[in-house]
């Protein structure tokens, strides 16, 4: 996971704000992950219940907290992904607004990373295996986070930078 405070900074305060929400979404997001891939490895409950056949089965205290995992990893992946259309949305503006030249390589990068984020936020459902839940815990500790973070040093900090020197102010 990324610390926000190590992330250089852009010149526009909006786009800082987004990206600190970015991160932290993103650790929170790796936290429930964690949680959910703990949990179907090694359960919660001290003793394993064992049907009539002898295998282990979920006790209800298990179904509960995996459904309540599920449901706030649906909601969270869900945020990162709208909020980063909202950022992408308000930074494609101010690049309108102010004429940025590279506009078209930088909306193009928005593409291809929404997409990228749809097909890895697609993984998730509710059966989710170990395999897709570890998948995507890398995805919100190491894949998305170095994503944002190479974005933010190389096209953000040019085009908040040129929006700047040009009168754009921060929202």
């Amino acid at each position: 996971m990324i610390d926000f405070e190590c992330t250089p900074q852009v010149a526009l305060e909006f786009m800082n704000r987004e990206h600190r929400k970015a991160f932290d979404d993103a650790n929170a997001l790796k936290r429930l992950l964690d949680s959910a891939l703990a949990l179907r490895l090694f359960g919660t409950s001290e003793s394993e219940a064992v049907d009539e056949l002898g295998d282990e089965i979920e006790t209800e205290m298990e179904i509960k907290t995996s459904q309540l995992d599920s449901d706030e990893i649906e909601q969270l992946m869900e945020t990162l992904l709208s909020d980063t259309v909202r950022h992408f949305e308000l930074e494609e503006e101010f690049m309108e607004e102010y004429g940025f030249p590279a506009r078209g390589e930088h909306s193009e990068e928005h593409r291809r990373v929404l997409q990228w984020m749809k097909d890895e936020h697609s993984l998730w459902n509710r059966d989710c295996s170990i395999e897709k839940i570890n998948h995507l815990s890398i995805y919100a500790a190491d894949r998305f986070p170095k994503w944002l973070l190479n974005h933010i040093v190389t096209m953000d900090t040019v085009m908040a930078s040129y929006i700047h020197r040009h009168g754009g102010t921060s929202l």
